[in-house]
């Protein structure tokens, strides 16, 4: 790439929630090398609260190719398909960053009508949207991080970093909304536990999470608050409900104000989900649950975070319903092992303020 920044670029992450966290700090980077560059990000709505808090952040283009999908034969889907692309277009993107490596995500790139730069071939997901490419990326390690991959890709154009970083995700009124929110149940210092998850093959036994929010509280003291999002309520109640003394389920919250809550838990506990990837961009000091994902790829960053794993022959298999019907990643990993972790966490981790 010539060494002249572009004028504009786009990234293309759309989804899930925590995939476009993870891509936060190549979007940091790009924003570090190129100051004066006019950045805009295609999203899915879902995610879009947290981009639209960034400090003079991107400008957001909404796509929800989900509803594009499923009413692709209705009109009013089309039309809102149409008036997406058209706006993309407007925007008239010098260059065009395809992060998520599907061939959907690549196509959004290719139709901003900008060269697309993506990732190497053999790091695709779908190696099909290698074709969709101008510029593919020089191949990542296969071990690597998922934000050190989208790092890589940065890094392709001229965009490094000396320091990983995540901009902030939230702003002073979902701060004063927490706040307002953890006085009137009394509580300042506090874990956060989350324990839905969308993939059958993530979920932890209930019995074993509720042992988890029993013993923290009686171990630290600390109140133990049970995040949860959409459809996610009555898990959370049920959860906190079987802990028992010291667990409450959490007040509801926007993504950007559980950002906020996360930024003042003395940790966070729970599995390979939103909550934890945002946990961990809050830099918040955090214990993983990883069954078939591999916390190498997709765990906390910090070195002094901790992930909890039971490996199996079958460990890491990265599906959505587990293979052999047995989910024994999960149903071998012990309760005290969790809570030995989060204290080890505890321990070496600075108190927070509240």
């Amino acid at each position: 790439m010539s060494k002249e920044p572009p004028r504009s670029a786009l990234i293309v992450r759309l989804s899930s929630i925590g995939d476009v966290v993870h891509t936060l700090p190549a979007y940091a980077a790009l924003r570090d090398a190129w100051p004066e560059t006019r950045l805009g990000w295609a999203v899915e709505p879902a995610a879009a609260p947290l981009l639209r808090r960034i400090p003079d952040g991107p400008t957001v283009h909404l796509l929800d190719t989900r509803a594009w999908r499923r009413g692709f034969w209705r009109s009013g889907p089309r039309r809102a398909m149409r008036a997406a692309l058209d706006e993309l277009r407007a925007a008239r993107y010098e260059l065009a960053f395809d992060f998520q490596g599907l061939t959907k995500s690549a196509l959004v790139a290719r139709l901003s009508r900008a060269p697309v730069w993506g990732l190497a071939k053999a790091d695709l997901r779908e190696p099909l949207a290698a074709r969709l490419y101008d510029v593919s990326a020089p191949p990542s390690d296969p071990e690597a991080h998922i934000i050190e991959r989208s790092l890589h890709l940065a890094a392709s154009a001229g965009a490094t970093m000396s320091v990983l970083r995540f901009p902030r995700v939230f702003n002073h009124q979902d701060e004063s909304f927490v706040g307002t929110e953890l006085e009137r149940l009394g509580v300042d210092r506090f874990i956060v536990v989350h324990g839905a998850a969308n993939w059958q093959s993530k979920r932890w036994p209930l019995e074993r999470q509720a042992t988890v929010g029993r013993d923290l509280y009686r171990q630290t003291g600390m109140p133990v608050l049970w995040a949860w999002g959409p459809g996610e309520e009555r898990e959370a109640r049920h959860a906190a409900a079987a802990a028992g003394e010291g667990n409450t389920a959490a007040f509801p919250t926007t993504l950007p104000q559980l950002a906020a809550l996360l930024h003042r838990a003395q940790l966070f506990v729970g599995g390979d989900s939103a909550p934890l990837h945002l946990a961990v961009a809050n830099e918040t000091p955090t214990v993983g649950i990883f069954g078939p994902t591999s916390p190498h790829r997709l765990g906390p960053i910090d070195p002094a975070d901790r992930a909890v794993v039971s490996v199996q022959p079958c460990s890491y298999c990265h599906q959505r319903r587990c293979p052999l019907g047995t989910r024994a990643c999960l149903e071998t990993l012990a309760a005290g092992d969790v809570v030995a972790a989060a204290r080890e966490r505890l321990s070496t981790s600075v108190a927070r303020a509240g």
